[in-house]
């Protein structure tokens, strides 16, 4: 199997596994887990893109 078939796999796992998620209800708590590691994900994200525009634009 080639990169792109397995990236492009675990994006729509991924994508299936989100919506499963926020169709469970707020109080639910995966979905509240769920929301936390979507929250660090994010900051990590965050920081890594800053990190990477640094390093470019000092290039």
């Amino acid at each position: 199997m080639s990169m792109k078939a397995i990236v492009a796999s675990m994006g729509i796992g991924a994508a299936a596994g989100a919506v499963a998620v926020l169709m469970m209800p707020r109080s639910n708590p995966t979905r509240q887990l769920a929301a936390k590691a979507a929250g660090k994900v994010e900051d990590a994200a965050m920081k890594i893109g800053g990190k990477l525009n640094e390093t470019l634009d000092s290039m």
